[in-house]
């Protein structure tokens, strides 16, 4: 009678071949999974590098936004169209996230029109001690309403942040998981 599969018995050959085949398979189902879950093939996005901050952008935003401090480049859709990222890897001194949403929040407040808090949320951003989303909406000059986020991560004791702004028509939530999904903090 032969020993069963797998014996430590020297006077037997062993066949490795279905090991062999069991990793080989499992290193494929983790490299398809590492280029499908990462979201970084997406063709239709592209990845934005500013300062400490990477993060992607819809990749049919091409056109240069104007943006003032704290945001340092933006992107949108057209010249005129109301689709638009901002990004800032540099976005200021705070000590959580809380308080950079906040700083945000108050500006909002007093500079846009008919400005209202949808929804806040804590967030996980690897190398951050802090990150929030604040989703909100506005009125724009032709007196549509806009939907935009805040994405905001900060780094204590370092009181470093990095800060992302989204503007679209209508809340997408396939824009804000791309972006949130693939948002990063260097050291």
């Amino acid at each position: 009678m032969a020993p069963p599969y797998g014996s430590r018995d020297p006077g037997v050959t062993v066949l490795r071949r279905p090991r062999v085949v069991l990793r080989a398979l499992a290193v494929l189902s983790l490299l398809a999974c590492g280029v499908a879950c990462s979201g970084t093939t997406d063709p239709d996005y592209v990845t934005v590098t500013n300062g400490r901050l990477t993060v992607v952008r819809p990749a049919a935003w091409r056109t240069d936004v104007p943006v003032e401090k704290p945001w340092a480049a933006g992107f949108g859709l057209a010249p005129s169209s109301v689709e638009q990222i901002q990004v800032s890897g540099d976005f200021g001194d705070f000590t959580t996230a809380a308080e950079a949403a906040g700083s945000l929040v108050g500006v909002g407040q007093v500079g846009l029109a008919d400005f209202t808090v949808v929804q806040t949320r804590d967030l996980e951003v690897k190398n951050a001690t802090s990150a929030q989303a604040v989703r909100y909406t506005i009125t724009d000059n032709q007196g549509s309403q806009v939907s935009g986020e805040w994405i905001v991560a900060v780094r204590w004791p370092e009181q470093q942040s990095v800060a992302v702004s989204l503007l679209t028509p209508r809340f997408d939530p396939d824009l804000e998981r791309h972006v949130i999904d693939s948002l990063r903090f260097a050291r």
